[in-house]
């Protein structure tokens, strides 16, 4: 959210290097959202195994992972035209007027941004902390009888 934040002054055609400022915040929450993701489905595949047993979900869950980026993907591809509808965006002209990039400039920070804190909000519940998957890891070999 910092990184979305910082392109209102990252992207600055009298100082193209402060373009350098915002993308790493953004590229490494956006690289860390896929891992923390993915870490997160397989501690949510053992407690599902843990709660009801065998056979495992893996396929499931990854499915139902995968299908909401790709969900979430074409909703971003309808939503970016009305955006650019709601901005003034007129692909017909070769000049943009100053108000019509300013607002586009503010869609391109305000909605990731918001976006990105609903999905804080909407996973501040879960509550597989390292602990608790240790825990069930160890309960699960431990009905396997594995080392």
């Amino acid at each position: 959210m910092v990184g979305y934040s910082l392109k209102w002054w990252g992207f600055n055609p009298d100082n193209p290097w402060m373009i350098f400022m915002p993308i790493p915040l953004i590229v490494f929450g956006i690289g860390g959202l896929f891992t923390l993701m993915m870490s997160m489905t397989a501690d949510v595949c053992d407690l599902d195994e843990l709660n009801n047993g065998m056979p495992r979900k893996e396929g499931t869950f990854g499915a139902i992972y995968w299908w909401m980026v790709k969900l979430g993907q074409g909703l971003a591809l309808v939503l970016g035209g009305l955006v650019l509808k709601l901005v003034g965006f007129d692909q017909n002209i070769g000049v943009q007027a100053a108000e019509t990039l300013t607002r586009l400039r503010r869609a391109d920070i305000l909605v990731p941004a918001t976006t990105a804190g609903l999905a804080i909000w909407v996973m501040w519940g879960y509550d597989l902390s390292e602990e608790k998957a240790k825990k069930i890891k160890d309960e699960l070999v431990s009905r396997r009888g594995e080392l």
